[in-house]
Formats: C-alpha cells, structure tokens, sequence
C-alpha cells in the first residue's frame, strides 16, 4: 500500500458570492441535480482539513466558474491564498479560448507566479443536455479556438482538455496539431457508465489518443458522472488500471475534484479506495501515479 507524498490536481475553493452558478437556484449539472453540500464556502481551512492524515503535501486549483467579466480575479484571490497559506502551488484558470480577447486575459493570469493551466470547457455528449456545454462536439477544431490554444504553447501553459469518448476523435487532431501544449485529458476521459459495452467504447475512444507524448490523463471525479450511489472498487479499479497499462504511470496522475466529489465520498475514503485499487503496481509507479507526474506537468 503506498504511503508517500501525494499532490492533488484538482480541487476548488469558493466564496459562493463570487460564483453565481452556486447563488442561482440548483440546475442540472455535469455532476448531477442535487447539490446542496456545495452551496456555501469552501475555504482553504475547509480544503487542508479533508487533506489532513493523507500526506498532501501539494496541490493545484482548477477554476469553478468565478464572475464572468472577471475570469483574472479568480486568480489573483488564489495567489493570495498561496501566499499566506503555502497552498494551492498550481493554480488552473479561465479563459474563452475562442475569444477575441483570449491573449489578454491570458497574459493577465499569466502575472501570477503559481499560474500553470487553463480550462475552457468544450465537453458535449448526446446524451444529456446536461453534459453539453458547447454547440458541437468538434468545437475544439474551431479556428477561433485553436488560435486559443496556440496561444497557451506561447506562453508556456497547459490545457486541461474535458470531454467525452465521442469526441476523443477530435481531441486527437487538435492535440496532434498542437504539439508545443501539454494537454491532460481531465476525469479520466468521462467514462459516463461502467457496463461492458460502455467502458469497451470508452477505452476504443482512448486509443486515438495514447500515441500523444504531449497529452497526459488526470484520473480525477472518480464519482463525478454517478449520480447515485458511490461507485464500486471493482469498476474505478478496472478504468484506472486500464489508464495506467495505456498511457503508463509517467502521464497519469490523481486529482480529487474536492469538494464537488464529497458529494459521494469522504476524502480519507477515496484515498483509502485509490491505495488499494493500485496496490498491486509497483511503488515506484504508484508514486509517479500520486506524486512524481503531477510535480513534473505543473512544475510544483
């Protein structure tokens, strides 16, 4: 069982008042319709408080949708946190890539010392409607927004790419035209079930993208598109172990996606979970896996 250092790759803080998606009525969501837990205050007190006893000694913020008009303003608040606290190290932001002003807002999360990645959300899945953020599946080979994303290997920043199996297609053309970006495919690639069928489609979709060296796999929201109960060690161990033989311990890495998964699951329960469905790889992978990558990608 592995007992190292561990660094989280994704999590969030909040002042709801500075996040109208947790102001405004419950609305269907990626994650779910019920989300009470979530509509107050996640501060970074509460964050190392779900940390404590499991070694974290490192973390990055993936942006949750600050105001709108001022996508920067979610960056500089964190990077005063970091600065008295010691935590987040990385900090993920915000900006429409297909915007006119993508470079400026760029360049103003850029100012930031802990500033490492953007996330621009492009998942759509036939599905739900809920799981539509954009008009189309292949927004991400829209010329406006692959001008955003040359942007970010300019400036030497990361993507975090979000989106389901039926488009890893396109995932793959973008990421293979863009080879200067360092990309992680966020949530372990949205398995959205675990039947067989599904999960062969999913793990058919990954193999489009392996042959990237410059995308790597973030195996976070382990719970996040099971709407019900928490989902069995048997299934996340048969994805993540899927994930690690495809895309090897040296691109994979965790992230927790606190507090949204706390919906389902207790921080110590899914690091307890994670250990075991994992202890049976090697300890220098299992440490790449918690630790060494996530370092590596986000230079933390």
């Amino acid at each position: 069982m592995y007992h190292g250092p561990i660094i989280d790759t994704h999590h969030h803080l909040w002042e709801v008042r500075n996040y109208p998606w947790l102001v405004a009525p419950p609305s269907p969501k990626i994650f779910g319709e019920s989300y009470e837990l979530l509509r107050k205050d996640y501060l970074i007190g509460d964050l190392l408080a779900d940390f404590a006893g499991n070694n974290v000694v490192k973390s990055v913020h993936m942006q949750a949708h600050y105001l709108p008009d001022d996508p920067v303003g979610e960056t500089r608040w964190l990077q005063a946190v970091a600065d008295r606290q010691g935590y987040p190290h990385g900090i993920a932001g915000h900006v429409h890539l297909a915007a006119d002003n993508a470079e400026e807002l760029l360049l103003g999360h850029c100012a930031f010392p802990n500033f490492r990645s953007i996330r621009d959300l492009i998942y759509w899945s036939p599905i739900k409607t809920a799981w539509q953020v954009v008009d189309r599946p292949d927004f991400c080979l829209t010329p406006a927004f692959r001008r955003g994303v040359k942007l970010l290997g300019e400036h030497g920043m990361n993507f975090e790419l979000q989106g389901f199996p039926n488009q890893f297609g396109y995932f793959a053309e973008l990421v293979g035209t863009a080879p200067q970006v360092q990309f992680c495919l966020v949530h372990g690639g949205l398995l959205v079930s675990d039947d067989d069928a599904t999960f062969a489609a999913w793990e058919a979709g990954l193999r489009r993208l392996v042959g990237f060296e410059n995308l790597y796999v973030k195996c976070s929201g382990m719970n996040l598109l099971n709407w019900d109960a928490p989902r069995p060690a048997e299934f996340v161990s048969r994805q993540y172990n899927t994930l690690l033989d495809m895309f090897g311990a040296g691109r994979c890495f965790f992230g927790s996606n606190f507090p949204v998964e706390k919906l389902r699951s207790s921080y110590d329960g899914l690091i307890a979970m994670l250990k075991e469905v994992l202890a049976h790889r090697p300890e220098a992978e299992q440490r790449r896996f918690f630790h060494d990558t996530a370092a590596q990608f986000y230079r933390i």
